[in-house]
Order: C-alpha cells, then structure tokens, then sequence
C-alpha cells in the first residue's frame, strides 16, 4: 500500500515538471497564444484614434470618437475610458460603424469656469479570445467661460459748435463714458466728406465726462460740408460702447461779389390798425438796379422783430435772384395777437454779403375785435 501512494506522487511531481516546463516554452515564444484548436491568438492592434472636435467652447457639445482596429480572431468588446477634469471617469462602449473602426458619441457638459479643462480618452478592447490592448488616442480640450462683463457705456455726446463757416475752425468733442471694469480708451471717429476718417482721442475731464478737440478745415466746396461724429468707448476685453454726437456741418464760401446793386422800396411800411385776429397785408420790391456791367444778384427775404408779422405764404426765408433790371415784390402779413403798437423788419441778405443794412421797417396796431 505504501508503494503504492509513493508510486502515485513520483507520477504526480514528474507531471508537475512537465507543465513547468512548458509553461516556461510558451513564455519563451512571445505574445502569440495557442488556444485548444491550436490557432495562435495576438492581442487586438489599436492602428490610431480620433476626436472630432477635440476641442469645443465654454458651452460644451458632442464629439464623436473613432478608433481603429485590427484583430486576427474578432473583437469581443470595445470601449472608451473618459477621464474628466475633476479626477472621475466614465465609460463608454464603441461599436464597429465600418470594417475595422468603431465609433461612440461623447456629450461634453459646459464649462463654467474661467479656466480652460480637458477630458482625456483612452481606447479599450478585447478579443473574442480575452486578448486585451489599450491606448490613449487623445484629448477634448473645453475653453473656459468667458468674463462676465456688460459693454461700456456712451451717453450725452456733444459737439460745440456743430455748425461753422466756411473757414473752418475748432470743435469739441464731449461724451460721458464709463463701464463697471473700466475703462481702456475713449476716442471720436470722424468721418471725412470725401471718404475715409479720423480719430480724435478725448481725455476725461472727470471720473466720467470726456473730451477731445478736432481742427476741422476750411471748406472750398461750393456746396456745405459736412463730417458726422461718433464717440466710442472700449473696455479691458476689447466690448465696445458707441454713442452719435452729431454733425458737424461747414458753411460753403460766399460767393464771389457781384456787380449788381439792389434796392428796396418803400423803406418803411406801416400796417395800421388791426383787429386782433384780423390780417391785413403789404408789398415791398426789390430791384437789381439796371446798369451797364450789372450782374445777377443772389439774397434772401428775412423777416425778424414781432412774430405778427410774416412772408405770406412762407414760414421761412424767401431765396431769390435777380437779374440786373428785374424787380420782386414781396408781400408782407400782419396778423395781430394782442392790442397796441408792434414793429418789425424786413431784411434782405445778399449771398456776397454785399450790401449790409437793406431793411424795410414794420409797423402796427393790434386793436381789440370788438
């Protein structure tokens, strides 16, 4: 009996030293496998991976993963390890979309802080055969969320004067400006008749008024320029405020003199008495006085003093011209508002500026209606 339990672990060591060493002679060969068929086995080869897009803004999105594989007996399964920015993981599982490629969708959630963050993605898989590979096929960068910051604000942008001669002269420019961060710079952009425009920096005055000075140059255009004006303000980020001043509008050049003389007549015109609400109305002329080497004359009809006088038919000044020996009449209301004595004018401007003072003098009585 005992030779016979003796036989039986003599046959058991020697057994034991056959499956060392072929355990040893498997090791020895490489990473190919035998299986029971004899068929050798290779783990599965990850040939590349992508991300598309690997990177995404504050706000997050899907991308879409890709990887690539080869395998000699089939895959089992596939999947992608994520690992988020705050040290946790997920996983999610690939499927072959076409031969030898196999696809999963990522949903990235916003990123709220101000930092950019990052989700690494590795590729997992194992064959039909238990055979395991893994690589890490990149990264899906998410830009940090930008700064709250509200634009700068533009109010109360000014110009003075906005109207100049033809000569030209010196604006300025005034605006209040301000923005919760602060501010990095203020300037005017004003755009040039003839295209194009300049930048006027303005310098603050106080902790919020602005200003800044243009030269605006003389104007030989026959016609009025004009140059409109824009204040901006920019803050720390590049957010842009913008406000409208308005125009700046230069007077075009008198024309040259002209040879011409006019005349008004009567000098004086006086009305009467009149019933408050009542009109009653008048003529005066205006001749270019004929005359060898006369000229056209070019004037307006002005009518300033009691607002119960007026052109009739006009709520503004008359423009006229005349050529030397031509006459215009200009018929002149008055219409009472209040009782007793009221005096106005009638002025004509010539457009050369000749001829200073050709008035007509108004006057009138408002009396009561009853």
């Amino acid at each position: 009996m005992m030779g016979q339990v003796a036989g039986s672990f003599g046959r058991i060591r020697v057994l034991s030293l056959l499956a060392m060493l072929a355990g040893v002679f498997l090791l020895a060969a490489g990473p190919a496998v035998a299986d029971d068929s004899g068929i050798e086995d290779n783990p599965p080869y990850i040939a590349g991976g992508e991300l598309s897009p690997s990177s995404l803004s504050y706000e997050g999105g899907s991308v879409q993963i890709r990887a690539e594989i080869f395998d000699d007996r089939g895959l089992y399964m596939t999947y992608a390890p994520i690992y988020r920015p705050d040290a946790s993981s997920e996983t999610i599982q690939l499927f072959e979309g076409y031969k030898d490629n196999y696809f999963a969708t990522l949903e990235v959630p916003p990123n709220y802080s101000e930092s950019s963050v990052e989700y690494g993605v590795e590729v997992q898989t194992y064959d039909s055969n238990g055979a395991y590979s893994a690589s890490l096929i990149g990264a899906v960068q998410v830009e940090g969320r930008p700064q709250f910051d509200e634009p700068p604000y533009v109010t109360s942008a000014e110009l003075n004067p906005s109207f100049l001669p033809s000569e030209g002269g010196t604006v300025t420019i005034s605006a209040d400006a301000g923005d919760n961060r602060g501010l990095a710079g203020l300037f005017a952009t004003v755009a040039l008749p003839g295209g194009g425009s300049v930048e006027v920096p303005m310098n603050p005055t106080s902790s919020s008024h602005f200003e800044g000075t243009y030269e605006v140059p003389a104007n030989t255009s026959p016609l009025a320029a004009e140059y409109p004006v824009e204040v901006v303000a920019q803050d720390d980020i590049g957010q842009e405020g913008r406000g409208t001043a308005g125009i700046i509008t230069v007077a075009p050049p008198p024309p040259p003199p002209s040879s011409g003389q006019l005349e008004i007549w009567p000098g004086d015109r006086s009305f009467g008495s009149v019933k408050v609400g009542k009109q009653v109305e008048r003529t005066i002329f205006v001749r270019n006085l004929p005359r060898q080497g006369g000229e056209p004359v070019e004037a307006t009809a002005v009518v300033y003093g009691s607002s119960a006088f007026s052109l009739a038919g006009s709520t503004s000044p008359v423009h006229f011209v005349l050529r030397p020996g031509e006459k215009r009449a200009l018929t002149v209301e008055f219409r009472p508002t209040a009782t007793g004595e009221q005096f106005a004018a009638l002025e004509i401007i010539r457009d050369d500026g000749a001829q200073s003072g050709l008035v007509a003098a108004l006057s009138g009585r408002g009396t009561s209606p009853r």
